[in-house]
C-alpha cells in the first residue's frame, strides 16, 4: 500500500521540481490577475476533470448541499471544486489530497480568494483519513478513485467518515464490460499497471459492500464528448497565440498534452465512460 501511495503521489508531483518556486509563480500571477479570485475565473486552472467547473456545478446540483453542511472533498487536487462549494453554498469544506504540493497550491488559492474560513486542506490518503467517524454530511470526489486498487477499502473509509443518512457524490471514469483497453498515459497513470478502472457492476457491488446505497447512476459520457469537442474548437479558433494567465502545464509539465489527449480519445472511442453518481450512507 505504501508503494502504491508513493507511486501515485510522485506521479502527480513529477513535474514540480521546486514547490516553493511554483507557489511564488502562482502568487505573482494572482497579483497580476487583479480581479477577484472566483471559482469561475480560475476554473481552467484548478478544475482538473472533464467538463471543468460546469461538471462541478452539475454534480453539486445532484447532491443537495445545505449552508451548514460539513463537506469532504476527497482527492481535492488544486482546490477548485472545494472553493466552488464554499462560494456557492456557504458550507464548510475540508479537502484532502495525497500530493503535498497540490495541498499547498489549493490553500494559497483559498487564502487569495478570501474563503480560507470556509475551506481547509490537509495532506493525506483518502484510504486512511485523519478524521473521526461520522464527521461529514457530504463526501465528494471527482476523477480520483482510478489510482486505488482496493476500491472496497476506499469506499468503507468514505462510509466511515460519512454521517448516517449522509450523501456521497462521485464523478468518475469507468469502463464498459468487455470493452477495449484504454490508451495510456492518462492524467492519473503512465500505464495500466497503476490504473484501476472498474465496470458499472463492479463499482455498484463495491459501494454496496461498504454500506453506500446508490440512489443515482447517470452516465454523462455524451456530455463529456461534447465538452471535449468544444474545447478543441476553442483552441482552434483562438486568435491569440499566447497561453492563458494560468496554465495546468505549470503543475503537470509537458506530459500533460499526451495524457489529456489520450483521456479524450478514450472517451470519444468508448473505451472509458463517465458517471455522476449519488449514494446514501445506509
Amino acid at each position: 500500500m505504501l508503494d502504491e501511495l508513493a507511486i501515485t503521489r510522485d506521479h502527480y508531483q513529477a513535474a514540480i521540481n521546486d514547490p516553493a518556486a511554483l507557489l511564488a509563480r502562482i502568487s505573482s500571477a494572482l497579483e497580476a490577475h487583479g480581479a477577484p479570485i472566483t471559482a469561475e475565473r480560475m476554473g481552467s486552472f484548478d478544475q482538473f476533470h472533464i467538463g471543468g467547473l460546469a461538471s462541478s456545478i452539475e454534480l453539486a446540483a445532484r447532491m443537495d448541499i445545505a449552508g451548514d453542511a460539513q463537506v469532504l472533498d476527497a482527492g481535492s487536487g488544486l482546490g477548485g471544486p472545494s472553493r466552488y462549494l464554499a462560494e456557492a453554498f456557504g458550507c464548510q469544506v475540508t479537502g484532502i489530497d495525497l500530493a503535498p504540493a497540490y495541498v499547498a497550491i489549493a490553500q494559497l488559492l483559498a487564502d487569495k480568494a478570501g474563503v480560507s474560513e470556509k475551506v481547509r486542506y490537509v495532506a493525506g490518503s483518502i484510504t486512511d483519513m485523519p478524521f473521526p467517524s461520522e464527521t461529514f454530511d457530504r463526501v465528494w470526489t471527482q476523477h480520483v478513485v482510478m489510482n486505488i486498487r482496493d476500491r472496497d477499502s476506499l469506499y468503507r473509509e468514505i462510509r466511515r467518515v460519512l454521517k448516517m443518512g449522509g450523501r456521497f457524490a462521485f464523478y468518475d471514469p469507468y469502463v464498459p464490460a468487455g470493452g477495449e483497453a484504454p490508451h495510456y498515459p492518462t492524467p492519473w497513470a503512465e500505464s495500466a499497471a497503476t490504473s484501476t478502472l472498474l465496470t458499472e457492476d463492479e463499482t455498484r457491488a463495491s459501494l454496496a459492500q461498504a454500506g453506500l446505497k446508490v440512489v443515482l447512476w447517470e452516465d454523462v459520457s455524451e456530455q463529456g464528448k461534447d465538452w471535449i469537442t468544444q474545447q478543441q474548437q476553442i483552441r482552434q479558433l483562438a486568435a491569440a497565440p499566447t497561453g492563458p494567465a494560468f496554465s495546468l502545464g505549470w503543475v503537470v509539465g509537458p506530459r500533460m498534452q499526451p495524457m489529456v489527449a489520450n483521456f479524450a480519445k478514450n472517451i470519444q472511442e468508448g473505451r472509458i465512460r463517465l458517471v455522476m453518481g449519488i449514494c446514501e450512507a445506509a
